[in-house]
Formats: structure tokens, C-alpha cells, sequence
């Protein structure tokens, strides 16, 4: 089976890098490594080949590798699907997990854990693969999991740094929030349809089936959905919302967020391949993978498109002010997810998948150029200490800015896809606004971002007489990336465009339906607005940064309290830690000093108390003197005589 092929390579390379990759040499180690990605994605593509021979509605293959679990009537194979979805999402994640593969060679060829960071690489991808080809719930949970669980371990790569391991518990933490809605509407399904393979749930919403759900009457599927609860949702609506909250927690939504711009702890290209191409959109790949049932539940749809569209703002705001550079990018990243809810939310589900896949390229490609930098610098993060780095790093600059330039919606990848998101919330115009407004930000951000690091006159001398350009095997990575993020515009065009290409929607349209329709002025109107949302951000970035320095400064002195309040991170950090943390902690210190000390602890210890005081009462008869033996013998005999006697007496 060539789908297994895909999954095999980066399994493989965990376990030789796992298991001997401290034994090998390092080259070996790096080339173990970046081949089982690569062969990964040869492998996708060889797939992708075979789809595309199949005719449209043939093209959904489930594969079933084993029956996983029996259990009565309950059947749940490991069972994986090859489709367009699922094709499009693995040649994304292992053509992209490659570039950052490639890329670590040079970036992390100083590290004494190199073995073990490649090694955890590839069991990430592994887990990505899994998760996007799984044909059910059971065993996508598996791959959702296991993605938790290697961010967990990449994030804290270097956990010798309090910050980085406090960063991965985080992580790990709250994404288990969201985990625990998944894992519980999951289970509902189950309830309800017996089964969690996603072609007989949908199969079964489509025609209608008689389903006979856990509350034991056999009744249509959709009146199973439709079956109103306690709190005034449907049943169909709670389901919904609970994968949802798996999603808001995995891909970075408000308000369990927190975790990522934290995630920048771990090694760059850890961050690039978390905020790009795998982790964080495993939470639109599911929605959009279950988008049959979504769509009936259209107050859960509305609730993704809020949440998506309200991210998308909120996000960009924090990313404007913000100093660091990766988190820049990382408050980046949830401003961008939050666009491809947004799409979802709206059932514009080929829009969102768009946005993922350019998304993947040139947020991938950021997060390598700021690699460069750190790189150069000796690891420097605050853009307040940089500048006039164009001169000394002309390609790490170049491709900067195609890729910043494709995230603010002007080169055509980025334009195109959040185009088609603003045009799908056309009629909704409050969301509409606020994907306006998070464009204006984005397109504001990035100028700031690339105007402080690259341009102007060094803001720290002496550090930048020692930058330089990053070695061939990082440059050449982030090359492929930009021609990348380039060619990603013709997945989709728009009707305005001559030749207006829609390969992307014609082979997604069997698995997600038919796209809106648009006519050339429409189209034309609203990438007007679109471009001139980006040109807008980027004038008042130019303008604050370049052409007026210090403005900006002396609005945010004219406003201390909204700069404040936005430069702290709406203080939700600070919230979470009154509300949740020290009371939940303070708890589990009141039970560790009376309940485990007073309780178990004293249980335990006093029954070897008690041990201890009989064991030392018996000692004392254990004399050695054989008298004192026989009269033990002899005074139990007498009491055993004794008792005989008067149980006879008692007897007549």
C-alpha cells in the first residue's frame, strides 16, 4: 500500500536516529533525517499522481490496515483515506517539513542533541501525516495527540532553560483543554452512529440513515443531531462545539492562544514547523474534514466564524507592538488561523484550505529568515537592537520580504487567499470588518518587522559589524520557500485574472463542494479592498518607521493606558494566572500538607507503626533459650486442654 510509504519514512527515521543516532555521525544523522521527510513527500506526490488518473468521484479511497478494536456491535479499524483533502494536506506538511529539515542542518550543527532533535522532528511528522490521512476519528486522535506531545518535547528541546521547559508544560497544558472537547464529542459520535469512520458518518447525514444512538429507539440521523439537550443546543450543536474547543486549543484561538507566542522558546526551525505547516492547523484540517457536520450545526458554524474573525484582530493588534522577533511572528500565526476559521465558519471551506497551504510557504519561509538573523546576531531577539541588516544578509532580506509581502496581501499567494475569505464574509459585515481591520494590522506588522531589522541606520553597532549571512545549507531552504510562496499563487485565481486557474477548488470541489461564484467586477471590487487594506497598513507602517520615525511614539505617550494595555498582552497571561493557576495551586498545596501528609501518608506510615510495635513486642519472646521454648509448649498445651475441657462440659 504506497499511502503506508508515507508514513513509514519519517517513522523510520525516528527510530534510527532514536535508537543509534548518538552512535552515528552527525552528517549521517542529518541525512537520515531530511531523507525520510524527503521520501515522505515523494511518496505523497506519487500519490497524488495516482489520484489525480482516478475519475473526480473516485478519487476517496479508504484504506482499513487492521481491525483495531471489537467490542459488541462496536467496530473501529485503523483505517486510513486517500483523497484530495488528505493528499493536499500531506504534500503541504511533508514538502515543507522538508525545507525546515534541510534548513536545521546548518542552524542546529553546533547542538551536542542533534540526534535527538531529528529523531523528535521526524516522529512530528510522522504524527502530522497521521493524523491528516487518518479515515476516522479513532485514529486521527492518535496523530492530534502525538503532535501534543512532540511539541511538547521540542518546545522544551533545550530544557536545562527554566523558560523553555516552563514553555513546553505550558503547551502541553493547554492544549489538554481543548483536548479533552475533542475526546468528548468524539465519544458522542460514536454514541450516536456506532462508528467513527468518516465516510459512513457522512454516508449516513447524507441519506439519512436510521441510527440507533446510546438513548437505545432507532431513530434518522439528522433527528439524532437535531435532539434538543438540557441547556437549549442541539446535540448536533454540543458535538460540534466540543471538536471545536479540540481545535481552538491546538491551532492557538482565543482564548486558550496563550501557548504559542511562549512556544518561540524552542529552536527556530521547531517554531517554523510548528506555526507553519503542522500542529496548529490540524485545528482547520479537522474542521474542514468534518465540515458534513458542521454544517448541521450552524450555531457552532457561527461560533468558528466569530472566534476565527475576532482572533484574526485581536492577534494582529498584539503583533504590533510586540519587540521580539519570533514572537512577532507567532502572534502572526494566530492572526492567520484565525482568518481560516473565520473561512470554515462561513463554509467557505476551499477558501480556508487555501489559506493553510500559502499560508504554510510563506510563514514557514518568516520564520527561517528570522532564524537567519538570530543566526547572525548570536541569537539576539529584540528588534529595538537591530537594523541596516539588508547590506550584510541580502538574501535573507529578499526572501524576508517576499514572504512578508505574501502574509500582508500583496504578492498574489497571500492577496488570493485572504481575498477569498473577506469575499466569503461579504454578507456578514461585522466579520467582515474585523477581517479587514486584521488585514490593515497584518500589512502594518510586517512593514514594522522588516523596516526595523533590515533597513534604516544599525541600532546597535557593534553587533551588527559582526552579522552575516547565513551558509548555503539555510539560504537555500528559504529560496525554495519564497518560489514557493510565488508559485502557491496559482492554485487559485481570481475571475479577473486571464486564464482564472481554480485547480486547487476543481480538485478539492469531490470533497468540499462547489466555491462561490464570483464575476469579474465583484472580484475585482473586493480585491480592491483587500490590496487597499495592505497598502493602508503599509503606508502607516512606512510612514511611523522610515519616513517619520518616533510618531507612533509619541501617540502611544498621548494614549499610555491603551498602549499599555495592548503592549501587555490584554494581561490575559496575568488573568489566567489569578484566576486559575495560583488558586488551582495553592489547592494542590493545601491537599499535598493535609490531605496527602495527614491522610495517606499518615495511613501508610502509622500501619508500619503499628508493624513496627507488634514486630518489637514478638521480638521480645524470641529469647534463644530452649526452657523458655518448652514453656511456651507447654503453657499452650494447657490452654488447649483447658479449652477442650470446658467446651465438653458446655457440650452435656
Amino acid at each position: 500500500m504506497p499511502v503506508l510509504t508515507v508514513l513509514v519514512f519519517p517513522l523510520t527515521g525516528f527510530l534510527v536516529n532514536g535508537l543509534w543516532g548518538c552512535r552515528l555521525p552527525r552528517s549521517l544523522v542529518s541525512l537520515v533525517a531530511c531523507g525520510a521527510i524527503f521520501g515522505a513527500f515523494l511518496a505523497s506526490l506519487y500519490l497524488l499522481l495516482l489520484n489525480l488518473a482516478l475519475p473526480p468521484l473516485q478519487r476517496s479511497i479508504e484504506i482499513t490496515v487492521f481491525s483495531w478494536l471489537k467490542a459488541g456491535p462496536i467496530h473501529i479499524p485503523f483505517t486510513l483515506l486517500v483523497d484530495p483533502l488528505s493528499l493536499t494536506m500531506a504534500l503541504t506538511v511533508s514538502g515543507v517539513s522538508f525545507l525546515i529539515h534541510v534548513y536545521s542542518v546548518g542552524y542546529m550543527a553546533h547542538d551536542d542533541e542533534l540526534s535527538r532533535y531529528f529523531a523528535l522532528l521526524n516522529l512530528f511528522v510522522f504524527f502530522m501525516l497521521l493524523l491528516v490521512l487518518a479515515g476516522n476519528l479513532a485514529t486521527m486522535f492518535i496523530g492530534w495527540e502525538g503532535v501534543g506531545l512532540c511539541s511538547f518535547q521540542l518546545i522544551s528541546f533545550w530544557f536545562t532553560r527554566e523558560r523553555a521547559a516552563e514553555a513546553g508544560r505550558k503547551a502541553f497544558v493547554v492544549t489538554r483543554f481543548g483536548d479533552f472537547g475533542f475526546l468528548v464529542a468524539t465519544l458522542g459520535l460514536l454514541a450516536i452512529f456506532g462508528t467513527l469512520n468518516f465516510s459512513d458518518i457522512a454516508l449516513a447525514i447524507r441519506e439519512n440513515d436510521l441510527v440507533t444512538p446510546w438513548w437505545g429507539e432507532k431513530v434518522r440521523a439528522l433527528d439524532a443531531l437535531n435532539r434538543p439537550t438540557a441547556i437549549g443546543l442541539t446535540l448536533g450543536t454540543l458535538i460540534c462545539l466540543g471538536l471545536f474547543m479540540g481545535a481552538v486549543g491546538k491551532s492557538a484561538q482565543f482564548p486558550l492562544y496563550v501557548w504559542l507566542p511562549d512556544a518561540m522558546e524552542g529552536p527556530t526551525p521547531v517554531s517554523a514547523l510548528i506555526h507553519a505547516a503542522t500542529m496548529v492547523t490540524a485545528g482547520v484540517y479537522m474542521v474542514a474534514r468534518l465540515h458534513f457536520l458542521f454544517e448541521q450545526a450552524p450555531v457552532a458554524l457561527m461560533v468558528v466564524a466569530i472566534i476565527g474573525a475576532f482572533t484574526a484582530a485581536y492577534a494582529a493588534t498584539m503583533g504590533c507592538v510586540e519587540n521580539d522577533i519570533k514572537r512577532v511572528l507567532a502572534y502572526s500565526t494566530i492572526s492567520q488561523l484565525g482568518y481560516m476559521f473565520l473561512a470554515c465558519g462561513l463554509s467557505a471551506y476551499v477558501a480556508g484550505i487555501y489559506h493553510l497551504v500559502t499560508h504554510a510557504f510563506f510563514k514557514a519561509l518568516l520564520f527561517l529568515c528570522a532564524g537567519s538573523v538570530m543566526h547572525a546576531l548570536n541569537d539576539v531577539l529584540d528588534i529595538r537592537r537591530m537594523g541596516g541588516l539588508a547590506r550584510k544578509m541580502p538574501t535573507t532580506a529578499l526572501t524576508f520580504w517576499i514572504g512578508g509581502l505574501a502574509l500582508a496581501g500583496l504578492i498574489p499567494s497571500g492577496l488570493f487567499s485572504k481575498d477569498a475569505i473577506l469575499h466569503a464574509a461579504e454578507k456578514q459585515q461585522v466579520l467582515w470588518g474585523l477581517g479587514l481591520l486584521a488585514a490593515v494590522l497584518t500589512a502594518f506588522y510586517t512593514t514594522r518587522l522588516g523596516v526595523k531589522v533590515f533597513h534604516g541606520k544599525p541600532c546597535d553597532p557593534q553587533l551588527h559589524e559582526h552579522a552575516h549571512e547565513s551558509p548555503d545549507i539555510m539560504t537555500l531552504p528559504m529560496i525554495f520557500l519564497a518560489l514557493g510562496t510565488i508559485a502557491a499563487s496559482g492554485l487559485w485565481m481570481p475571475a479577473f485574472v486571464p486564464g482564472h486557474w481554480k485547480s486547487l477548488p476543481n480538485y478539492l470541489q469531490p470533497v468540499l463542494g462547489e466555491t462561490q461564484k464570483l464575476s469579474a467586477t465583484e472580484a475585482v471590487r473586493g480585491a480592491m479592498w483587500a490590496v487597499g487594506a495592505a497598502v493602508s497598513g503599509v503606508l502607516i507602517a512606512l510612514w511611523a518607521y522610515a519616513w517619520r520615525p518616533g510618531s507612533l511614539g509619541r501617540m502611544a505617550q498621548a494614549f499610555p493606558g491603551l498602549y499599555r494595555l495592548v503592549a501587555g498582552k490584554y494581561f490575559v497571561d496575568e488573568l489566567y494566572t489569578i484566576l486559575i493557576t495560583r488558586p488551582w495551586r495553592r489547592f494542590s498545596e493545601l491537599v499535598a500538607a493535609y490531605f496527602d501528609l495527614g491522610v495517606i501518608d499518615a495511613t501508610v506510615n502509622g500501619v508500619g507503626w503499628i508493624t513496627a510495635r507488634i514486630g518489637e513486642t514478638v521480638r521480645r519472646t524470641q529469647t534463644g533459650f530452649v526452657r523458655n521454648y518448652a514453656l511456651y509448649f507447654l503453657s499452650a498445651s494447657v490452654l488447649l486442654l483447658f479449652y477442650l475441657l470446658l467446651r465438653s462440659l458446655a457440650g452435656r
